[in-house]
């Protein structure tokens, strides 16, 4: 076999893996049990693969989180400047029905779109820090919405 002695990159590796799963007449997915077994005669030990797979999955939690916190937190600068619009909208009709000589709502327009520009500045370029902590603090708080859910008899 001119291919026993070759050696391959972990990149290769799962392109190979990948490729293979992805061919006609072969299942897309393996069992536990086979991933372990592939991992035994590759020298992997179970603990060092369970200790991979659980922070796969962890990863993977984590990474559901940050999308859900920067949408959640998209969605509250959205709901700001909804409210900026219309209550600014009312107080500019207002100055021009009553007072047209003088525009006094330009000073509201600029101090509440100051606030405005600063929180579209935290939504769209957000560190990677802040998005990391935001993300474990919804973890963190499913975790206890669960735990009370399950104190109280409901299955979380």
């Amino acid at each position: 076999m001119e291919h026993a002695n070759r050696r391959y990159s972990e990149e290769e590796v799962t392109q190979i893996v990948r490729h293979a799963l992805s061919r006609g007449g072969v299942k897309d997915t393996i069992s536990h049990d086979e991933l372990v077994e592939i991992a035994r005669s590759s020298g992997i030990s179970g603990g060092k693969l369970e200790a991979a797979i659980e922070n796969m999955e962890t990863e993977g939690v984590l990474e559901a989180a940050k999308v859900e916190w920067l949408r959640r937190h998209r969605g509250e600068f959205f709901r700001h400047l909804t409210s900026y619009c219309i209550i600014n909208g009312f107080l500019l009709f207002v100055n021009l029905t009553t007072s047209r000589g003088y525009l006094w709502v330009m000073w509201i327009l600029m101090g509440w779109g100051i606030g405005i520009a600063f929180h579209f500045v935290d939504t769209f370029f957000v560190s990677e820090s802040k998005l990391d902590r935001g993300a474990r603090r919804l973890l963190k708080q499913r975790r206890r919405q669960r735990e009370r859910l399950e104190s109280r008899g409901y299955e979380a």
